[in-house]
């Protein structure tokens, strides 16, 4: 027990715990973490607050229009040197109260919080065509689509890692007007002088075979080329910022599904933070698609941290809409540019489904693709992805969908089931006996499980959100009747899916989705002990957080009381 002797003790967690971001028992002369870990055990101290003011009458000065910030250092980063010993960085600060408008409206820079709908459509002829508008003019949208653009996500109280923080500030502080050295004058810290391959330290080495084997398929889902599985692990041998961001996420997985070290991940985490958050300072190299690639490794991290942190800051993803909305002049179909920044669509979806908000990703890219036209199995899947995110953005948009943009997406659907290949109908189906939740679906490849969860996941949410629903009236009970029947049928066949098909783990992610939002609806206890059982068989084996979900579901059905945790 802490010892009374040494009250100023108590009031805060050591140092040690606080600097590896893990909760202290605050035990003296040692925390129980710091023992079993064997380490130091820096005991932090209660401070007192200064209860200074300042007067009313307190003047302040005004500072320049114009600040000078020298860098007295020699590099960016240890044993990066910079070309041409650039050292000082001059940054231009808009004064609020500039006497002269026209030139207070010349250099003032907005940042704009928006989010990518399609226009009011009809029909399915619209959405289509409207589709391949959008496309085909990509190119020029993003001519005006500064890199600078990100959507504000809602900050949460609580602790959080000094260096996300910074990476969090960089990514907002790219908005400002900053009058940036030229590129060539940049070294960039992704890019080691020589290969880091092959690795001497053994334990790194099975850190970067965890990654390869076992969470690249969890990014590759619809991408042919396999560019996390195969093309970041050689992009990795140059890049600095890659190799750490593959070790964090191989090593934050395994301490979470075995007993590897808990600390080992935040090293290389913040390692990568250390060489990332300078680059963003440098609205150039925003398109360095090694740097798009790491970020969406360290968002799939910022996921799993979930449950330990207790909260999701998205840190990650204003990073990820940087890179997205400098245009398509680099995002080519077939690119590690383009394969990030389908992973990076899935993991806003996942977002926007959990939090019932619109996809805030920019979908106008030349890359997205709308039609039914006939294409490879790996362009239908994205076709469904992006089927979803206009479907929830419809949902949960600033201003309610009509009732032909219903019918349009409800017509997409239709479509999308009658136009696919053949190829994604299961190879072994069996419906689901008295004894059993969910039916047996059998799929061939990732692309096709991951497809046809997404638009299972789209017919869920205009199922709920069916406009012809009565919403008074002797009709109403029959049509809810019916509109929970077949949530239920398909939130079966989604659960089904996953857990079928265990081999590709984002299956059983997208079923969690969908349980999370329509588990509520069943009613029998058999049923909801195997959502339950998914949920729990999710977190267990793949280090996704889902002990929220379970909690929320057990007080919908009645489970535990209201006011139980």
């Amino acid at each position: 027990m802490p010892s009374p002797e040494h009250p100023e003790l108590l009031a805060t967690p050591c140092v040690t715990c606080r600097e590896h971001h893990l909760k202290c028992d605050r035990e003296v002369p040692r925390c129980g973490r710091c023992v079993r870990a064997g380490r130091e055990c820096k005991l932090g101290f209660k401070f007192k607050p200064s209860k200074d003011t300042f007067s009313r009458e307190q003047r302040w000065p005004k500072p320049p229009r114009q600040l000078i910030y020298v860098d007295e250092t020699q590099s960016l980063t240890t044993g990066s040197p910079i070309e041409d010993n650039i050292t000082q960085y001059e940054f231009r600060i808009d004064n609020a109260d500039a006497k002269d408008p026209a030139s207070a409206s010349s250099t003032t820079t907005s940042t704009t919080t928006t989010t990518t709908t399609l226009p009011a459509i009809t029909s399915l002829r619209e959405y289509t065509e409207t589709g391949k508008q959008l496309r085909t003019n990509a190119l020029l949208l993003n001519e005006n689509t500064s890199p600078t653009e990100h959507h504000s996500y809602r900050e949460t109280s609580g602790a959080r890692s000094t260096a996300t923080a910074l990476y969090n500030a960089q990514s907002l502080a790219i908005g400002h007007d900053v009058r940036i050295p030229p590129l060539r004058n940049i070294i960039s810290s992704t890019v080691q002088t020589a290969s880091s391959l092959p690795l001497k330290d053994r334990t790194e080495a099975l850190l970067f075979r965890h990654y390869i084997q076992k969470l690249a398929i969890c990014l590759d889902l619809c991408d042919p080329h396999r560019h996390f599985e195969l093309v970041v692990p050689e992009r990795a041998a140059e890049s600095h910022t890659l190799l750490n961001a593959i070790f964090a996420i191989a090593a934050r997985h395994l301490s979470h599904t075995t007993d590897f070290d808990p600390l080992a991940s935040n090293r290389y985490h913040d390692e990568c933070l250390r060489y990332l958050i300078p680059m963003l300072n440098h609205a150039s190299t925003v398109s360095d698609e090694n740097l798009f690639a790491a970020t969406i490794i360290l968002r799939m991290l910022e996921e799993m941290d979930v449950p330990t942190t207790g909260q999701d800051t998205y840190s990650h993803l204003l990073g990820i809409h940087a890179f997205v909305n400098v245009g398509d002049h680099y995002m080519v179909p077939g690119s590690l540019s383009a394969a990030s920044f389908w992973v990076g669509l899935r993991q806003e979806i996942y977002i926007a489904v959990i939090t019932q908000q619109p996809v805030k990703l920019s979908l106008n890219h030349f890359v997205v693709d709308r039609s039914f036209e006939p294409a490879d199995d790996y362009t239908w899947s994205n076709r469904a992805i992006v089927l979803i995110a206009d479907v929830l953005n419809f949902c949960f948009g600033e201003n309610a969908f009509t009732v032909g943009e219903w019918n349009a997406l409800d017509e997409a659907c239709q479509k999308w089931s009658a136009a696919r290949p053949p190829s994604f109908n299961p190879f072994f189906y069996r419906e689901r006996a008295a004894s059993t939740a969910f039916p047996e679906v059998w799929y061939v490849s990732s692309c096709h499980v991951i497809g046809v969860q997404h638009h299972i996941l789209a017919q869920l949410f205009l199922t709920q959100f069916d406009p012809s629903i009565p919403k008074v009236g002797t009709n109403r009970r029959a049509a809810v009747k019916r509109m929970t029947h077949r949530i239920e049928n398909l939130v079966r066949e989604l659960c089904g899916i996953g857990v079928c098909n265990k081999w590709t783990p984002p299956g059983m992610f997208t079923a969690c989705m969908g349980i999370a939002m329509f588990g509520d609806q069943f009613g029998e206890r058999s049923d909801q002990e195997a959502l339950i059982d998914l949920l729990k068989a999710t977190e267990g084996g793949h280090a996704r957080p889902t002990a929220a979900i379970q909690q929320q579901l057990m007080k919908a059905w009645g489970w535990i009381p209201e006011g139980d945790g």
